[in-house]
């Protein structure tokens, strides 16, 4: 019997993606908790002695870690079949569009919105200026895609679906943190098309935290960080 562990913050906009792959593809897995706060158990520090961070997928024993390898590692360790999706669309342009977009919403996007809650100053002002742009981005590189959607490359779910589900429930956490508002559905229709369907999905609703509880959570958080740490995170 497989064993199959996923090491997580519930926080984690990364683990979030991995918990949904892990769902997508019918895996069974047990969700460990690690603290969101220091001192980081020796459990994480053992699995992932590079980064020291979460998500750590542990596999029969061994870890992978960091969000994006640990997606491409489900894909091909339960590859698709009749009973599996794919995270990967068929042609190989689109498995580049999707790997594309997934890079991008994890090194560019996520990480300005965690700016949002961990930077302060001049680095917040850019990070609120720069999160407005990138989900501009997003909605015009849905619509140059040429699909109707609901998905980000068309009507199945792919890695960079996996990737930005986290802005379901992180959505109004960056508009609080920046006090800012993105633009809505007559601006960006493909983006507010895209999260209302994500929002309906029973394994994205399982993935993810409430919105409520994610916005209450990262408020106090930013509270801690420049209580302690007024330089940013």
């Amino acid at each position: 019997m497989e064993e199959v562990k996923l090491l997580l913050i519930r926080s984690s906009p990364f683990a979030m993606s991995c918990a949904l792959a892990l769902r997508q593809k019918g895996i069974k897995f047990e969700e460990v908790h690690e603290n969101s706060l220091p001192p980081k158990t020796d459990r994480l520090l053992r699995s992932n002695p590079v980064y020291k961070q979460v998500p750590v997928l542990i596999h029969n024993g061994k870890p992978v870690s960091q969000s994006l390898v640990i997606l491409e590692y489900i894909e091909e360790a339960w590859p698709p079949s009749d009973t599996t999706p794919s995270l990967l669309p068929g042609s190989a342009y689109d498995r580049s569009l999707s790997r594309f977009w997934a890079d991008f919403i994890n090194k560019k996007f996520i990480e300005t919105g965690l700016k949002l809650m961990k930077r302060f100053g001049e680095e917040h002002a850019t990070a609120r200026k720069e999160i407005v742009e990138q989900f501009i981005t997003m909605e015009e590189g849905m619509r140059a895609i040429g699909s109707e959607g609901p998905y980000f490359l068309g009507d199945k779910m792919s890695l960079a679906d996996v990737a930005l589900v986290p802005l379901v429930p992180w959505l109004p956490s960056f508009e609080a943190l920046g006090e800012l508002k993105f633009p809505g559905p007559e601006q960006c229709g493909r983006m507010h098309k895209w999260l209302d369907a994500m929002r309906e999905l029973p394994n994205v609703v399982a993935s993810v935290p409430p919105a409520d509880w994610l916005s209450q959570y990262t408020a106090t958080l930013r509270r801690f960080i420049a209580e302690h740490y007024p330089g940013g995170a």
